[in-house]
């Protein structure tokens, strides 16, 4: 991701390795990279289509950026969905089954007045559930146990509060203690049996590197010599290879703008991004295609010298990795996220039906001729369009003008009762019937035209991957001012950083915020 390291010069192929070379196949891969087709089913050529994009067109593209990958001889035989996850989850799956039985059994040793079923439960998914769910490379219980103790001493204690709230002081500590004990021995054995077990090719994680100079070398070693990572090295990936890994016997691959379809049809399970010459932004572009595969992605931090792990960081031997977010919409959180705004939005429909009623009033006597309801199509997730309603503040001239005309906020046409509408943003309530329909949602980037989303997509950085996650009322970038005749680059940067760091408590915190700037009057 950067090119502050030594060895990242490109390399030209046709003065390093000889054809010969039996090791290393890059120099036939990249002679062949116009000759060999990837042979990718039909499902896969939709995965690799961009985020938000429009239909691809049919006149040729760029050989330069289209180029395909060439299909490396000797590839593992394809796996099965169930034995991918295995490999994905091994650490959890055992965690969550030697740490619950250990607790049973401390449970069934301590004194407990109140239900121990009950307990026990209540334990596990405080402490147990919420910890299997991060898949961590570098396994050890004395990094665990820190934030482990304070863990299971709250959540022990609250329990024991809910299922027996007689329990003394002492009899309370004593249960806490008897968690931490059962916590820690089961940690432990799951720990040694994942160790051992990861040293079997059927339970390591296929994992491709992008970058081939020293850092990326030094990462595949040290996969090679500590098996109980989980990870089995499958392959480099850099179009401008460089000469500290090319005459090793690491295969090296073009990435030729393909990490998607690469990912799909090699079945990898871990991409770890070291130093390359490529762009960032290009790098950046790539990343985001690739959400919602099912796989892990780690970056090298730059500096990783000075860097210390902590958080939600990992490390492979002696370097540190950040782990990439995933895709809010794997989580539960992202479920419970559209619910709510369903029952939310129908919820204030009921609530300002006297408003909407009396808008809908004014409106229409505003102009008897037109309609009370704007419809427009807006784009949202995925490229997805759908008609989007608004009272009608002004009356446009045609469909055409509605669909291309920027910025309306100084047109003539628009009356007293328009600018009122648009400044308290009551023009926008009957959105709430599209975020009941499901075409948007209470938060989000805030839904463009299609006219303009296939302009901007061309034109502003990361504009595309906005259309990650559905549309919304109000957003991250709109509560921050960016609305109306704005910076499009800082809209596509909230945005996106709205995206990348989701939660539920940064969904209510824009929700508030669009309250307050509904009553100062700040809309649009």
């Amino acid at each position: 991701m950067t090119t502050s390291h030594s060895d990242t010069a490109p390399l030209r192929l046709s003065d390093s390795v000889p054809e010969t070379e039996p090791d290393n196949l890059l120099p036939r891969f990249a002679r062949r990279a116009e000759e060999v087709q990837y042979q990718t089913p039909r499902t896969d050529e939709r995965a690799t289509a961009r985020l938000g994009a429009p239909t691809p067109r049919t006149e040729p593209v760029d050989d330069h950026l289209a180029e395909p990958i060439p299909l490396r001889p000797g590839i593992s035989a394809p796996r099965s969905r169930g034995s991918r996850w295995l490999a994905l989850h091994l650490n959890g799956v055992l965690g969550v089954l030697l740490e619950t039985a250990a607790l049973i059994v401390a449970l069934a040793a301590v004194p407990f007045a109140g239900n121990r079923l009950l307990l026990a439960v209540l334990v596990v998914l405080a402490v147990v559930v919420p910890h299997q769910r991060r898949q961590r490379l570098t396994l050890s219980v004395l990094d665990d146990l820190p934030r482990m103790a304070t863990t299971v001493a709250v959540a022990t204690l609250v329990a024991v509060v809910i299922t027996a709230p007689g329990t003394s002081v002492g009899g309370a500590t004593a249960v806490a203690g008897a968690v931490l004990v059962a916590m820690i021995v089961g940690r432990q054995l799951s720990y040694v049996v994942t160790r051992r077990l990861r040293r079997s090719v059927r339970f390591q994680r296929r994992t491709v590197v992008i970058g081939s100079g020293q850092v990326a070398g030094r990462l595949v070693e040290s996969m090679q010599a500590y098996p109980e990572h989980g990870l089995a090295p499958h392959a480099l990936l850099d179009d401008s290879p460089m000469p500290a890994i090319v005459a090793s016997h690491i295969p090296v691959e073009p990435l030729a703008n393909q990490l998607r379809a690469y990912i799909a049809v090699r079945q990898i399970d871990t991409v770890v991004i070291a130093f390359s010459a490529m762009r960032e932004s290009a790098l950046l572009t790539l990343l985001r295609e690739c959400d919602r595969m099912d796989c892990e992605i780690f970056v090298v931090p730059r500096l990783f010298e000075f860097v210390s792990v902590s958080g939600d960081m990992d490390r492979l031997h002696a370097i540190p990795l950040v782990r990439i977010r995933r895709d809010v919409h794997r989580s539960l959180a992202w479920g419970v996220k559209r619910v709510v705004s369903s029952l939310l939005a129908a919820l204030a429909m009921v609530a300002l039906a006297p408003v909407l009623a009396t808008v809908a009033l004014a409106v229409r006597l505003s102009d008897p001729t037109a309609p009370v309801l704007f419809r427009q199509i807006r784009v949202t997730a995925d490229g997805r369009v759908f008609e989007c309603l608004k009272f009608r503040s002004m009356k446009p001239a045609s469909r055409e003008e509605a669909d291309t005309t920027w910025n309306i906020s100084q047109d003539a046409r628009i009356g007293r009762l328009g600018r009122f509408l648009r400044a308290t943003s009551l023009d926008e309530l009957p959105q709430l019937w599209n975020v009941v329909k499901g075409d948007m949602d209470l938060v989000g980037p805030r839904p463009e035209r299609p006219h303009f989303v296939d302009k901007f997509a061309s034109e502003i950085p990361g504009y595309s991957a906005r259309h990650r996650v559905p549309g919304g009322l109000t957003g991250w970038a709109a509560v921050h001012g960016l609305r109306g005749d704005t910076s499009l680059q800082d809209r596509a940067l909230y945005d996106n950083y709205y995206i990348e760091n989701w939660s539920l408590w940064l969904d209510v915190k824009i929700l508030l915020r669009t309250v307050m700037a509904v009553l100062r009057r700040t809309g649009g």
